[in-house]
């Protein structure tokens, strides 16, 4: 099964493309026809994720997979540095189809794909496959992107710290002076992140904000599915099957955020 996914897409053009999001981004990238594909994670001046789309090149300009429901304002920045150099940011929704599916059922023919997302690293993002048919096709929801540990608007637009939903790896302090970079650097020099993201297969009232799951707090990030909930807790809660003051709950790290 693939899933169809109606983020917006952003295709920014310009051999200075790379450049002007790298400084926007909590990490500096390095795209070409070799390294095809990255992430960056745009953060507010409080430090906390706008947008975190991962980035692939192509031989027609630099695509930005977006993780918001809505084409994110920071792009009206980098519109206005590309302009200088006569290039552009444009909308590329519907021009370039992008999936979802498990890493095991990727189409065999898919354009270009990024592996190792997700709940235990199991999906994966396609663009553009070919005769896929007689695939069957579902619409992406956010129940779904949930259930596969993905980003929602709830994640995201300045509601948390990149340390907390599974971007961890994606703050670079040498990437010079980004939006929230002071933030990050008080933190990794007086208080490391200890959180980390999880996806919590609870069956409780919808009004739940916290539990507490083998003596670490978890707080629950709004968007539920019909199954499952993400939380911010401990690192060291360990993946598994635990009782709750709500019930049992099956809890599953997102190393890395769909």
């Amino acid at each position: 099964m693939l899933i169809r996914d109606p983020r917006p897409i952003s295709l920014l053009t310009g051999d200075t493309a790379v450049e002007a999001i790298s400084k926007l981004s909590t990490n500096r990238i390095v795209l070409n026809s070799e390294n095809n594909s990255d992430r960056i994670v745009v953060c507010d001046s409080n430090g906390r994720v706008v947008d975190a789309p991962y980035v692939v090149w192509d031989e027609n300009g630099v695509i930005l997979l977006h993780c918001t429901t809505k084409i994110p304002e920071y792009l009206s920045s980098v519109a206005r540095t590309l302009s200088k150099n006569s290039s552009h940011v444009m909308n590329a929704t519907g021009a370039i189809e992008r999936f979802v599916c498990q890493e095991k059922y990727l189409p065999r023919n898919a354009g270009m794909s990024v592996n190792g997302l997700g709940v235990s690293g199991l999906y994966s993002i396609a663009l553009n496959p070919l005769d896929y048919e007689n695939i069957h096709v579902v619409d992406l929801s956010s129940d779904l992107l949930i259930e596969f540990g993905g980003l929602t608007d709830s994640h995201l637009n300045g509601n948390h710290l990149p340390h907390h939903i599974g971007l961890l790896e994606y703050v670079r302090l040498d990437n010079g002076c980004y939006p929230g970079q002071e933030i990050h650097a008080r933190m990794d020099s007086r208080n490391p992140s200890s959180k980390k993201l999880i996806r919590i297969n609870l069956q409780g009232p919808r009004d739940i904000k916290s539990l507490t799951i083998q003596g670490h707090k978890c707080r629950l990030i709004p968007e539920w599915s019909d199954s499952y909930a993400h939380g911010i807790t401990h690192q060291d809660l360990l993946d598994g099957e635990y009782e709750t003051e709500f019930g049992m709950v099956h809890t599953a790290t997102v190393n890395i955020a769909l």
